[in-house]
């Protein structure tokens, strides 16, 4: 570790220590170290062109879903949901965070599952969940293990309707209640931690618009040219990082001093619309 990373980290494990409303962005950064891939990453794009003959955007659309339902599951059997990842050690270490008390939110547009299954709770899924999958006709709930494990198309056993993956596709938007709610998770928050991502990231960019704070922490194993825009940044993976800034003996907050140490503000009242989601 380079000396300008070390004292960075001292900094940001004294800045967690002392926040009390932290809110979390989890970036694909976080999938790639519990076993994933990045399927939008140039070596993968390529890869994904050569054996489909489409890009990841064009497979993951609602207008593939809709007209080659075929191919689609068989990119999304064999690209997305072939086999369940594991939870990365960063997830433990986000657990201990969250049972101190001191985090709002957790904030992901992943949809693999990884927080849930690592026990983290208050997390808003900006893109679904692979977990959840219905039938568009009768509404049955199928899990991830019947989808992976139909012989291709996966239907309704009930009526034979093709069933809908519980992830956005590209061309579909997100409801402006679950922005919403990110957006003012960040924007009332004393310390956001942006993990695995970059700023460019368009949940990134959308999420912290309005924070106004001096507290905005990026950790990621790549330098991109918008790290200018964190107030902090660390260059190393979550998994390395999150252990030296989260102490064993993190001072914990109870719901009830939560309540009287937060401001009394009304939330600004957006408007309602939608917000077509770009990955």
């Amino acid at each position: 570790m380079d000396e300008q990373n070390g004292k960075t980290i001292e900094k940001v494990k004294e800045m967690i220590e002392r926040s009390e409303d932290i809110v979390v962005l989890l970036g694909i950064g976080t999938v790639i170290e519990s076993g994933g891939e990045n399927i939008w990453s140039s070596r993968e794009c390529y890869r994904i062109e050569e054996k489909y003959h489409k890009s990841p955007d064009e497979m993951m659309s609602v207008e593939y879903y809709s007209a080659r339902r075929d191919k689609f599951f068989e990119f999304y059997k064999n690209e997305i949901i072939s086999s369940c990842l594991t939870p990365a050690p960063l997830y433990k270490d986000l657990k201990r965070l969250q049972q101190s008390g001191k985090v709002r939110k957790f904030i992901t547009q992943n949809y693999f599952d990884l927080e849930e299954r690592a026990g983290l709770e208050d997390v808003i899924e900006l893109h679904g969940n692979i977990k959840y999958n219905a039938c568009p006709h009768c509404g049955k709930k199928f899990n991830v293990e019947y989808v992976r494990n139909a012989k291709g198309v996966p239907v309704c056993d009930e009526c034979n309707s093709a069933i809908r993956p519980g992830i956005l596709l590209f061309g579909e938007k997100i409801l402006n209640g679950l922005m919403t709610e990110a957006v003012n998770a960040c924007e009332s928050a004393d310390l956001i931690l942006v993990l695995g991502t970059n700023m460019y990231d368009n949940m990134v960019k959308f999420c912290t618009g309005n924070y106004e704070g001096e507290r905005l922490v990026l950790i990621t194993k790549e330098e991109h040219y918008t790290d200018r825009y964190a107030d902090f940044v660390i260059h190393d993976t979550v998994t390395n990082v999150l252990p030296k800034v989260i102490s064993d003996d993190l001072p914990k907050i109870t719901p009830k001093a939560k309540a009287e140490s937060e401001p009394g503000k009304e939330k600004n009242e957006k408007q309602n619309k939608t917000v077509t989601v770009k990955k």
